[in-house]
């Protein structure tokens, strides 16, 4: 009897660390001293999630669970291969083979793969679940603090008092998902009772603040290192960062980063190198977004743009584009930069858009109108992304008709109904 017991006693330690901790390498580690065997473990794209031992047969482990999960590689010699799936692929795993294994080793090697599958199954399950409840933290202005914060600890998140709210954001299509999803599961293992959380095009992220007004320093170092990792990961997806200009508590996150969802459609300001660009940058578009009719904006934009952007749109061209480069910067060699051209094309363009408007943008007056159409331009865009604003636009008729008020659409009632798919997603 005592003999049984012995020979359990290493499979026992092993379920024992598999059911008490979410920590995949920690159970891989276990395993490799119990079982003197190299293993890896990796995630379905081939993300390290452990190796034993810590030298060069966990680091050669490690590289054939890789090729597994990259390749495809379903066997390899002296190597056993086992995918771990549930209801959808969860990694795999690299086991080393020799002869002469012994019967309670082998038990161990044989029960490690339903171990690591129960284990990161339950690790998924708990991830989604703090997902879910993140998105609606974020979605939702409305949301009971006390409500949340209860949520939040049944779901073993510590939430701060207050936070500085940011959007990382794609300028065109976001990289493969496996990048994205590294992202912001490093962006929380970086910063304790951070958040984060990926949403249509964009990740969410709530660096933790001591109270409101604290200083941005440190939030803004930790957003520069996303966007960092980011552009290294995935140098052609073009990304940046909006961080809101102050910490806010608990209970205006919902709110703060409706107006950070809002901003991300608009492109970055010119000359913003940066990766973080505090919102702040944005004060002109906030202000017309609750101030200016939308209508009277776009014949403005029209009475002045009106033969460039026909001029773009029948020859394929974007001097549009070149005009508010030219307008953006005070130099035409950065102007050039910035639509990737040479400076001699930049100017032969510019010289074409400013014929085809009828102007030499010398007179100061004209240039202003010029730029602020051009900004606007960038804003009436950006509110007619939702494909529903039409709908809201007749809402908002009709009840300015119902308080006997001539009908006037904001762009501020286009850019309340534009944040409903932040929701829809939840």
């Amino acid at each position: 009897m005592e003999a049984a017991q012995d020979s359990c006693t290493p499979l026992a330690s092993l379920i024992r660390v598999a059911v008490h901790s979410d920590d995949s390498a920690r159970l891989i580690a276990a395993a490799g001293v119990l079982a003197a065997l190299p293993l890896a473990l990796v995630g379905p794209h081939g993300e390290t999630l452990g190796y034993a031992p810590d030298g060069s047969d966990g680091r050669r482990a490690l590289a054939v669970a890789r090729a597994a999960a990259r390749n495809r590689l379903a066997t390899a010699v002296g190597w056993r291969i086992v995918p771990i799936r549930r209801t959808t692929p969860l990694g795999f795993l690299a086991i080393g083979t020799r002869p002469g294994e012994s019967a309670d080793e082998q038990a161990l090697v044989d029960a490690l793969p339903e171990l690591v599958a129960e284990q990161l199954h339950r690790v998924a399950l708990l991830r989604a679940h703090r997902d879910a409840f993140v998105r609606r933290l974020v979605s939702d202005p409305r949301f009971d603090v006390e409500e949340a914060r209860h949520e939040a600890g049944e779901l073993g998140l510590q939430l701060a008092d207050a936070y500085v709210p940011a959007i990382v954001t794609w300028q065109a299509a976001p990289p493969p998902l496996p990048v994205v999803e590294r992202l912001v599961r490093d962006a929380r293992r970086q910063v304790e009772r951070s958040l984060a959380v990926l949403l249509p095009h964009r990740i969410v992220v709530l660096y933790p603040a001591p109270a409101t007004g604290a200083p941005l320093a440190e939030a803004s170092a930790w957003l520069a290192q996303i966007v960092a990792q980011a552009r290294a990961l995935a140098p052609s997806f073009p990304l940046h960062a909006i961080v809101a200009d102050a910490a806010v508590e608990l209970a205006g996150v919902g709110a703060e980063l409706a107006e950070l969802d809002a901003l991300r459609r608009l492109a970055p300001r010119a000359g913003s190198s940066g990766a973080v660009i505090p919102s702040g940058a944005y004060a002109l578009e906030r202000l017309w977004w609750d101030h200016l009719d939308l209508a009277a904006a776009r014949r403005f934009v029209d009475a002045r743009l009106e033969p460039l952007t026909n001029w773009d749109r029948a020859h394929r061209t974007d001097l549009v584009a070149v005009l508010e480069a030219a307008l953006d910067f005070p130099r035409h060699d950065q102007a050039a930069s910035s639509c990737f051209m040479h400076r001699n094309t930049f100017r032969h363009r510019l010289r074409q858009a400013s014929e085809l408007l009828g102007t030499t943008l010398d007179d100061p007056d004209e240039r202003l109108g010029l730029h602020v159409a051009l900004k606007l331009r960038r804003l009436l865009a950006a509110a007619s992304l939702d494909g529903d604003a039409g709908v809201a636009g007749a809402q908002a008729a009709a009840a300015s008709r119902s308080r006997g008020q001539p009908t006037r659409r904001s762009i501020g009632a286009v850019r309340a109904h534009a944040l409903r798919p932040l929701r829809r997603h939840v």
